[in-house]
Formats: C-alpha cells, structure tokens, sequence
C-alpha cells in the first residue's frame, strides 16, 4: 500500500517536471533561435517479492519472478536542435544559421554559443549582441584583405579604414571595328552607251538595234534555215559560248554552203547570194524572239545581190555593241538604240561640261570632230576637269564611270554634259550621270579611359585606330589628355582575318607594352605607370573585333584611387566585405561559427545561450560555406523551432498523467484510513 502512495508521489513529480519544460517552450515560442526542451520517463528501481524459477527436468515447470515498482523519474530533458524557420529583417547584421552550428560570443574572458544571430555595431563599432555586449568572435582580415584561420577574436568595423591605391596594370579594349570605314570617293556613270557591233564583240553582250538584248546565252543553238535555187540549206546548228564572238559567227555561215555572209559597218549582217536566188533567208534560236527577230531577211535575195540583215520596218537588223573608248563619239546610240545625233552642220559640235566636285564648280567644254573625236577623249577631259588623279575615268559595259579622289573634301555631288547651242535633249539624257557611291572620309574610332598610378591619381588615355586602307589591319595611337607623356608604347597595329578575328596586336619600336610618366607634383611624382593592352585572344571574338556594319568600342582600365569604407555587408559565408568610396570591395573579416560532438551535451545559459559541458565536447571552430554543411542568411533571423500544437497536446496529456497519479495518492489514503477504522 505505501508502494502506491510513493509511486503515485513520483508520477506527481515526474509530470511536474515535465510541465515546467512544456511552460519554458511555449514561454519561448518567440524567442530568436531557441531551441524546444523534450522531457523523458523511465521506472524507477523495482522490488522483487518472488525472483523466479527454473524449470525441473521431469517435474514443475519454471515460474516468473512477482516484482512491484518503486514509480516513474524524469530520465531526461534533451534539447531539441531541428533547424528553425527563417524570418526576414532586411537588417543588414542580423543573421541566421542554415545547418549545425553556433556563433561563438564572448565576455572577453570566456566564450558562450547561441544560434540567435541578432547582432548590431557598439559605440566602438564591435559586432556585439545588443542585448548582453557579448562580442561576436571571428578572424579579421590583413591590410590587403586576406583572411587566413588563426585565433578568434573580437570583429571590429573600424571606420578609418582605407584602401591604399593601386596603380593600372591593365586596360581592356572591346568593341567591334566596322570592316567597311575605308575612306570612298564618289562613283558617278551614265547609262548604258552603244556602238555599231564589230567582229570582236561578243554574241552574250550584244544588243538589236533598238538597244534590247539579244538575249542570247551559253549553250543556246543557232539554226540556219533558207533556200537557194529552191533547194533547203542544210546547216549544222553554232553552239554559243561565253567567248563567242560575231566573227566567229559569220565565219561558221560563210562554211555552211549557202549565200556570202560579211559584217556591215552599221553593225548589220549583210548576206550576198550567188548563182541562184536566196530565199526564206534567216537565223533562228529558239525561245530567243529578240535574236530571231534581229536576223530576219528580205523573202527573196536575187542571185548577185546583197541584203542586209532586217525586217520591212526597217527597225530591225543593225546589231549594237557596248560602247568602247576607241568609238567616234558621232557614231554613239543611246541605250534605246537612239544615235547621239550631235550637230556637224556648222564643223565640230561643241560639248558643255559642267559640274560640283569638293567645294567648288566646275566647267569646260570639249569640241567634237566627226571623224575624230572618241569617247575615250571625252572620258580623258572628264577627269582632267574634275581632278580625279587616281582612278580613271573608264568604260564599264558601256556606262562611262567616274571614281572621284576619297574624301567628303573631293565628292563630286552633279555632272552635266549638253551641246553648245543646241537643243540636244538626247545627248543631256544619255550623258546623265546618276550616284552610285557617295564619298566619305575615312572612318576613325576612338575611346577614352582613366588609368591610375601609384598615387591614386587620374589620368586620361585616348586610344584612337585608323584603318589601313584595303587591308585587314588597323593603326593605333595612345596618347594622354593632360601634361603626362607616354615614354614607351605609344602606337602599335593590329591585324584581323577574313572572320573578323584578331591576329596580332604589336607595338611600334619593339615596345612589350605602354609606359606613361605621371606629371609631377613638386620633387615628389608617382611611379611610371606599366599598362598591358588586353585585346581579347587571338583568334577568339572576345575582345577587338572587325565585321562590317557599325563600329563601336570601349575600354576598362583596372586600378583605383584611395577609398574609404563608406559601408558594409556580410555574404552567406560569413565574410564581412566593406564597400569603399572608390567603388571598391575589400574583406574586414570572417565571422566564426562552433560546431559540437554532442550539441544535445551543452548546457543552457541565460539569454539564448549555451556553454560547453563535459559530455558535449570541446567547440570546433568552423567557417559557413568552407565544407562544414553550414551557410549563413544574411538580413534573416531564425526562428523558435517551437511546435505549439505539439506542446499543447503534451500539456493536456501531462495534466491528464498528474491527475491520474494524484488519485493513486487519493485512494491509497482511503485504504489507509479503513485499516485505522479496524481498531475502534
């Protein structure tokens, strides 16, 4: 009976234990970084009334021992380490642990753990915890901001700081240098001219009389067809080749048997019939109707007699060629088939010229002698007149071509040619010179970078590249904007491929590289500064390029002047970086985590804190991000892994558990009371 009573006792005072855990969670549901308390029971040592027996061979079987129980203790109350939810501040030193591990805080004299990151800067700008000025353990950077593992110690964002300036080494050029920045000069021709077709010209090229092609190409057959003395031509057909001329052509007919075939001085093809008459004389390809109609015959030639190549219309028959310079000028046709028809009444006809070339007019005239005067000489005044020195003024199928000298200051804007004292409307449209090309200077590309030296101060480079006119191949000059000289350096090629890639990039009197003294202050100057030229890789596209189309560059110098920490932040693996006012990053610092054996061994301290204990193991210093399986969230806290609905389902099973245990006192004390009754 006493046994129930203590028992009933113990379970009172088990599930009281068990409150006070459950109270202390949901007290700290809120808490930043708290970690939930788990209390668990086990038995009590137990009295043994009968221990048990063994079974005897040949007779009673073996019986179990009869214990009672001595009651329930609290086995344990763990720490619960499930990872938190994160909840976002936006304040910049607040931070959250993602994995196992603990911010190591100290009083200066010994360290404690916490998973709370509610950190923030004190008046001497330590990283601390706001609410105890325990100070946040890390390694700080070197003056150049490398972070090497050594003891922890005290972060501290000192506001003096300064990054020394550093001096260029590098400047990076990128951008595209358009192909086509060749400097051009004006391209001015007329329509297409004609002359009476010789035996030389050839058959693609010639035109009928009304300046429609022929129409004639590669490949295509020629038929003889006609009849002498009643009697069928008979003819092999004449293949037509590219080279194929008109003499090559009257020489196969004059082989064919049939009437006398020669190339008249109008351009005509004249047929000459023998002993018999020539009937049904003609030349024919098929699906070529302006050559057939061109080659057509009078029905009937009498025998001895000559005809001409023509139809009754008289429109027909005279073959055109493309105009040479060695063609009379009075035996010209426009590109209708329309002859020039200048004015010899009087002795030469006299032709105006008249122009705009560069900034100027120009004018002139060129008198023309019927039996004399060529198209080559008036292609010779053209050029003499409007200065053009390079290229000469030529024939192209025909079209007189005018190239003026490269350069907007050379552009030839009109050309005018008309006869003197005549009202030619034919020959002012035939020698009406239409623009094909405009003049342009040569396209120039330039770009402007700042460099630094060893001083911090600023200087301005120009890189500027002239095309080398026809070539792949660029001149580049360097040169400072202030009092600054360049020493070494300063101009250079560079050289692409047919894709646009860049081959080479030198510089001029063997120099590795550009060398710019700083202009001095006083006896004292900063040093020469050493400047690489990255123009990407050869054969890559990754830096200088040359495709046609627009052209456009830039450049990026490295370097910078002194800067001071102007702010901070702090990244995922905890490195504090500080932003300086030369738009420079440098690290101050690394915050240090602690990682445990035995994180459920630590012992809770005040303010959300843990200590070390004989069964959690010494703390082991880790950093996030460096393969320890922990990062940081910046501008996050974590939260209370507290599960409300859990500790309230725990709470009312524990209220229901101390009841039970309290009636067990209840009625042990009823049985208690009926035995004292028994002596009265």
């Amino acid at each position: 009976m006493f046994k129930s009573l203590y028992s009933g006792v113990s379970g009172m005072s088990a599930n009281m234990a068990q409150l006070d855990v459950i109270g202390n969670n949901i007290a700290n549901s809120g808490t930043t970084g708290f970690k939930a308390g788990r209390t668990t029971f086990s038995e009590m040592l137990t009295q043994t009334i009968r221990s048990a027996s063994r079974p005897v061979s040949g007779g009673l079987g073996g019986t179990n021992p009869q214990q009672i129980g001595l009651g329930v203790a609290v086995g344990s109350i763990d720490t619960n380490f499930t990872q938190g939810n994160f909840q976002t501040t936006g304040i910049k030193t607040d931070l959250a642990v993602q994995g196992n591990g603990f911010f190591v805080l100290s009083d200066g004299q010994s360290n404690v753990y916490t998973r709370a990151g509610v950190f923030g800067l004190d008046a001497e700008n330590n990283l601390v915890n706001p609410s105890t000025g325990l100070r946040v353990q890390g390694v700080m950077a070197d003056e150049d901001g490398n972070i090497a593992n050594g003891p922890l110690d005290d972060l501290f964002i000192d506001p003096s700081l300064v990054v020394p300036a550093e001096a260029s080494s590098s400047v990076q050029l990128l951008g595209n240098l358009d192909a086509d920045s060749d400097a051009l000069g004006s391209v001015l021709e007329t329509p297409t001219l004609l002359a009476a077709a010789a035996g030389t010209d050839t058959l693609v090229d010639l035109s009928g009389q009304d300046g429609q092609s022929l129409g004639l190409y590669p490949g295509d057959l020629i038929n003889l067809n006609g009849q002498i003395g009643g009697a069928d031509i008979t003819a092999d057909t004449f293949e037509v080749t590219s080279t194929t001329t008109l003499d090559d052509l009257v020489t196969w007919l004059n082989a064919q048997g049939g009437p006398t075939f020669a190339i008249a001085a109008d351009g005509s093809i004249e047929a000459t019939a023998g002993g018999a008459d020539v009937e049904n004389l003609s030349l024919f390809v098929s699906n070529r109707s302006s050559f057939n109609l061109n080659f057509g015959f009078p029905s009937t030639i009498p025998a001895g007699t000559t005809a001409g190549s023509d139809d009754a219309s008289g429109n027909y028959g005279q073959l055109r060629a493309y105009a040479e310079e060695t063609d009379l000028l009075s035996e010209i046709y426009t590109s209708t088939g329309t002859q020039l028809g200048l004015d010899f009444s009087g002795g030469p006809a006299t032709l105006e010229i008249g122009g705009e070339a560069g900034t100027g007019s120009v004018s002139g005239s060129l008198a023309v002698d019927e039996l004399t005067t060529t198209v080559g000489d008036l292609t010779t005044e053209l050029q003499n007149l409007f200065s053009i020195n390079t290229t000469p003024v030529t024939l192209e199928e025909g079209r007189i071509v005018m190239t003026g000298e490269v350069g907007a200051a050379s552009a030839i804007t009109s050309v005018t040619i008309a006869e003197s004292g005549v009202d030619n409307s034919t020959i002012s449209s035939a020698m009406s010179f239409g623009t094909t090309q405009q003049a342009r200077d040569q396209r120039n590309y330039s770009v402007s970078t700042t460099v630094y030296d060893s001083l911090g101060g600023e200087h301005t480079i120009n890189f500027s590249f002239i095309k080398v006119p026809g070539q792949n191949e660029w001149i580049w000059e360097a040169e400072m904007e202030g009092g600054e000289t360049i020493t070494a350096g300063d101009s250079g090629r560079v050289s692409f491929n047919d894709t646009g890639a860049v081959t080479n990039f030198t510089y001029d009197n063997g120099a590795a590289g550009i060398t710019i003294e700083p202009e001095m202050v006083g006896n004292e100057g900063a040093q020469p500064i050493q400047l690489n030229v990255d123009f990407g890789e050869v054969g890559g596209l990754n830096g200088l390029t040359q495709f046609e189309g627009s052209g456009n560059i830039s450049s990026l110098a490295d370097g910078y002047q002194a800067g001071s920490l102007v702010d901070f932040e702090i990244d995922q693996s905890g490195v504090i970086v500080g932003r300086f006012s030369n738009d420079t990053m440098r690290s101050i610092g690394r915050i240090a985590l602690a990682q445990f054996n035995n994180e459920a061994g630590l012992l809770r301290e005040a303010n959300n804190t843990y200590s070390t204990s004989g069964n959690s193991g010494d703390a082991v210093t880790v950093f996030a991000g460096d393969g320890s399986g922990v990062t940081l969230n910046p501008g996050a806290l974590e939260t209370s892994n507290v599960d409300l609905a859990q500790e309230f389902t725990r709470l009312v099973v524990a209220q229901r558990s101390f009841q039970a245990n309290s009636r067990v006192v209840t009625t042990g004390d009823s049985l208690m009371q009926e035995l004292v009754n028994l002596v009265r």
